[in-house]
């Protein structure tokens, strides 16, 4: 598969933010939101900031992968509700905040009725992760996998990213 070259986050903190901000320089097309100020390296690495989620969209042609970074929780369904409306059968949301399996499981169910791939993907490598690459542990479908591994690949520390398997194993 070719690698895309844009995707989107939702969460533009310490985790989002950092892995933006080192794809924007690796070359991808980052377009990003969240609820607080931007710091100001997340800006002058290349994101494209927008409003809200719905500004996806427009803003990245299908198939389109946003990914998640916000604490685990009630805001992760929250997000998958607003990202419904305005992503198309084929687009994958990618849950980077480390949420519970059965979480996961529910909502790849969720999503897989309307055509949306969901992948759940454990990371690790705080801060330090973003100049010398995350761990990710991924759980999905193979084909919504195939669609966010040439995002992780290149993010990722040397030896730091294995799909696990099926929908709730990352």
């Amino acid at each position: 598969m070719v690698a895309p070259d844009a995707f989107g986050v939702v969460g533009l903190g310490r985790m989002g933010g950092g892995l933006a901000s080192r794809a924007a320089r690796d070359g991808f097309h980052v377009v990003g939101t969240t609820r607080s100020d931007v710091d100001d390296n997340v800006k002058d690495a290349g994101v494209e900031v927008v409003d809200d989620p719905s500004g996806f969209r427009e803003r990245l042609a299908p198939p389109r992968v946003i990914m998640l970074y916000v604490p685990a929780g009630p805001v992760i369904d929250d997000l998958i509700g607003q990202l419904v409306d305005v992503l198309d059968a084929g687009d994958v949301i990618v849950d980077g905040g480390n949420s519970y399996w059965g979480d996961s499981i529910r909502r790849h169910d969720r999503l897989n009725e309307r055509g949306i791939y969901f992948v759940d993907v454990g990371t690790s490598g705080g801060v330090e992760g973003i100049q010398r690459g995350a761990c990710f542990m991924v759980g999905g479908q193979p084909e919504a996998v195939d669609r966010v591994e040439p995002i992780l690949r290149p993010l990722a520390a040397e030896g730091g990213y294995v799909h696990a398997g099926p929908p709730g194993s990352g």
